[in-house]
């Protein structure tokens, strides 16, 4: 299905594992109407389908307009992706359970889906693909035209900008920066390796870091904070007792920056960008951008370095949305 060229609006959805945001935005950049439910990401294929429909058209609902002045739908979709045809090759979070066992997302055409819905034209692209798009075009990176993003949270995702463009790789697998090996024999990564960058510094690797500091019998704020149940660990927590000057907490974020700092190093040196954006509700942790940069600058070719600067993500949860909607945009531009 071909886009609306010459229609006024295009809508960015951005669907993860727990909600799906969807927002009809116009050419002034602005969303209008916009509509947030819950993905159930987990209840099968048909379901999640109805879902990302039903929030799509309540957003152009509530944007008073109508589905032909709609010119492109851009989504955010986690997972690897053939984006050329708009199949869902792999979502580790999406899924259902078949003979008590979870068979994630596989092959999934949805585009065809949407498409077959709602007769919008649909784009799509790896969520932190397009979370860097859109940090690209409307925040930190909106100066610069080699960018690179890494988004901290339950996994380490990325995107790669290189003169405007995202790198998309041979099968649409690239920019996986989550999964470079920072660590050999390291923490065991939901990928199946060691020592990845996301098993070294993604929530859960923050939490087991602070968890094995207070195995050690140190005195810690983050013990009160718990109630003593060291599983109750969680970064938002360990900030907590970070803010108030906490050595275990504080010692927590800046190993973990030691080893984002070796994941940035290796972009640096290998891309050469002008900026290197860190996003993701982790990212705003006490003293880890700190850390992440100190190490980034020891780890990597400094006349590289110097030409880049290092920064958080400006727009944090609209993101998505807004990369999105970018997407759409491009999508209906290139007819």
């Amino acid at each position: 299905m071909k886009p609306r060229a010459d229609a006024k609006y295009v809508i960015g959805v951005d669907l993860g594992g727990t909600n799906v945001r969807a927002g009809v935005v116009d050419r002034n950049e602005k969303i209008i109407g916009q509509d947030k439910q819950p993905s159930d990401a987990k209840a099968g294929t048909d379901v999640v389908v109805d879902r990302i429909a039903d929030t799509i058209q309540k957003a152009i609902d509530k944007a008073n307009q109508h589905p032909e002045d709609i010119a492109a739908i851009g989504m955010a979709v986690p997972g690897q992706h053939d984006v050329a045809n708009g199949v869902v090759r792999w979502a580790p979070n999406f899924g259902a359970m078949v003979d008590d066992k979870f068979q994630m997302w596989h092959n999934v055409p949805l585009r065809k889906r949407l498409e077959d819905r709602l007769s919008i034209a649909v784009v799509f692209d790896n969520d932190a693909n397009v979370a860097a798009l859109g940090e690209f075009r409307y925040g930190a990176g909106r100066k610069v035209q080699t960018m690179v993003m890494f988004t901290l949270g339950t996994g380490i995702g990325g995107g790669i900008i290189i003169n405007g463009k995202v790198v998309q790789g041979t099968t649409g697998g690239g920019g996986e920066i989550g999964h470079m090996v920072i660590m050999p024999g390291g923490r065991r990564c939901g990928c199946g390796t060691y020592g990845c960058l996301e098993a070294m510094t993604a929530r859960d690797a923050i939490s087991d870091r602070a968890a094995r500091k207070l195995s050690e019998g140190r005195p810690s704020l983050l013990w009160e904070l718990v109630k003593g149940d060291k599983l109750a660990l969680t970064p938002a927590i360990i900030d907590q007792a970070a803010r108030a000057n906490d050595p275990i907490a504080i010692e927590t974020f800046q190993e973990t920056g030691y080893y984002l700092g070796i994941g940035v190093a290796n972009l640096i040196n290998l891309i050469n960008p002008e900026m290197v954006v860190i996003g993701g509700g982790i990212a705003a942790a006490t003293g880890l951008l700190e850390a992440t940069e100190r190490s980034a600058r020891a780890n990597s070719i400094r006349s590289i370095a110097e030409a880049c600067t290092i920064v958080r993500a400006e727009l944090e949860d609209e993101a998505g949305i807004m990369g999105a909607a970018e997407l759409a945009s491009q999508y209906a531009a290139a007819g």
